[in-house]
């Protein structure tokens, strides 16, 4: 059955919202998952529908910020590796997840977004103040979880990949985002084409939602470089407040 014609209209607003939201600080999937199964679409199906907006947001707003140079590219080449085994770990993990299985993880990840959103750089400690020369073993680990985690279920990882590189780098917000949007374009990329191999997504909302995602992506990266870091700090803490709002709403509803 296909879907009606305002589905089609639902899914490109979302697109534009979640793209523009990971853009900037994440957790944009924590809105639009619950959305998308709200809406008829069963759980590992929503799971990869959705992040064929997101990848195409998120290339849009990673090249836009690599463009404005702020990309470190030698912090960049260090965390690839790390990237790459946790999403290939994540591809043999997502395809094994059934509807019901799923739904848990989704309640539990939104809970922890909820965590993650609100946590600073400084809870373990001060942050180191400029990029290591080589990736260290518990940097190796803790972007290969943060991959896995990421290839899996993708809800809240902006704001774990925030906290994780605000303290592996010490750069500061804009360039710790282009970093996120670039190691998100690796583990996304792997786990769309995985769930679309099992017939885990419906393309014609994911298309959809992709032409949302890709304004929404742009807007994003444009309106951080241009307001700073202090808007994006502004942005993170409206988002986190938003988000455990909606927690709330759903909870009780």
């Amino acid at each position: 059955m296909s879907p009606e014609w305002w589905t089609y209209a639902v899914f490109f607003l979302l697109g534009v919202i979640v793209s523009f939201i990971n853009s900037i600080a994440g957790g944009g999937s924590s809105l639009s998952l619950p959305i998308m199964i709200f809406l008829g679409l069963p759980p590992t199906v929503a799971n990869g529908t959705n992040r064929i907006g997101i990848f195409i947001g998120n290339i849009s707003s990673a090249l836009h910020l690599a463009r404005g140079g702020n990309l470190d590219k030698k912090v960049l080449k260090q965390l690839i590796l790390p990237t790459l085994l946790g999403a290939v770990l994540g591809m043999f993990l997502i395809v094994r997840l059934n509807d019901e299985l799923l739904k848990l993880l989704i309640a539990l990840a939104i809970c922890m977004v909820t965590v993650f959103s609100n946590l600073k750089p400084t809870v373990l400690g001060k942050p180191r103040e400029k990029p290591p020369e080589k990736l260290s073993p518990g940097g190796f680990f803790l972007f290969l979880g943060t991959a896995l985690y990421g290839c899996v279920l993708q809800i809240g990882v902006g704001f774990m990949q925030i906290f994780a590189l605000s303290r592996y780098t010490g750069l500061d917000l804009i360039r710790v985002n282009a970093l996120k949007t670039a190691l998100t374009t690796i583990f996304l990329s792997l786990s769309t084409i995985a769930l679309a191999i099992h017939g885990k997504v419906q393309w014609g909302l994911g298309i959809t939602m992709a032409v949302g995602a890709t304004l929404g992506g742009y807007l994003g990266s444009k309106i951080q470089q241009k307001r700073g870091k202090t808007f994006v700090r502004r942005f993170i803490g409206i988002a986190s407040i938003g988000l455990a709002l909606y927690l709330i709403y759903d909870v009780i509803f």
